[in-house]
């Protein structure tokens, strides 16, 4: 099978149909191509969010993989709606739309030619925490396997009115993961920051504070830990509808 040439079709399922769950979720689909041929992809969402792509209900946002080990990707697009029925619906209306059809099949020409598809995944927002600011553009996505989503919701919840989470910087999400192939996790946390330069400050704060060594510590008992990789945000279009979510 030719990847590259299945990017279109593997794009599209992402973006024109869904899997039944309550609330906002996110497609990712990552792929790889090179330094030369990036700007092209952004000038295609460029000219598709400007026409068809504009009525999209949540956010499209495009990333290069600043750090993500042995994964091949070197991009990755996070589309994110605010709710499977709406993100159905707008599958349905490209389909239905010979004008937004045609763009879409532009879309999806540019990259057809300029990329080679890694993998898609398809997931639910669980609970998210501090400030949601659309500013943050330097993301910290940690994949673990979760024995009791419960235990961890509230292991976040004690950290982040603890005294020292109150002062985290940044925003953190917990997503379940809905579909992802086998061997994916079952469960991401997502950490944006205004900087990678806020990151390792932050990250510096914290070595040996005890507030974060229980939380770790209660997490890590209901869950296995697999890694993580650093997205460095390219170009975001369109609004996220997690912007109201998130608490303390």
């Amino acid at each position: 099978m030719n990847i590259r040439k299945t990017l279109p079709l593997c794009l599209a399922f992402s973006l024109l149909t869904a899997l039944a769950h309550g609330g906002p979720g996110w497609d990712v689909t990552s792929f790889a191509t090179s330094p030369q041929n990036a700007p092209k992809l952004v000038a295609a969402i460029d000219e598709w969010m400007a026409g068809a792509g504009g009525s999209y209900p949540g956010q499209v946002a495009l990333y290069v993989n600043e750090a993500d080990g042995s994964d091949p990707a070197t991009h990755t697009i996070i589309a994110t709606f605010p709710s499977v029925a709406a993100n159905e619906a707008y599958g349905r209306q490209i389909q239905g739309d010979e004008k937004m059809s045609a763009e879409w099949a532009k879309l999806m020409g540019v990259f057809s030619a300029n990329t080679t598809l890694v993998q898609t995944t398809r997931g639910t927002f669980v609970k998210s925490w501090g400030e949601v600011d659309p500013a943050d553009s330097v993301w910290m996505h940690h994949m673990v396997t979760v024995r009791d989503p419960g235990a961890v919701v509230a292991a976040f919840d004690r950290w982040m009115n603890s005294a020292t989470g109150k002062k985290a910087p940044g925003q953190v999400h917990l997503s379940g993961v809905v579909a992802g192939g086998l061997g994916s996790p079952s469960h991401i946390v997502s950490i944006g920051y205004a900087s990678q330069a806020e990151a390792e400050r932050w990250q510096e704060e914290l070595a040996g504070n005890q507030d974060y060594a229980t939380f770790l510590e209660a997490v890590q008992q209901v869950s296995e830990y697999h890694g993580a990789n650093l997205a460095v945000r390219v170009k975001a279009w369109g609004t996220s509808p997690i912007a109201q979510t998130a608490s303390r």
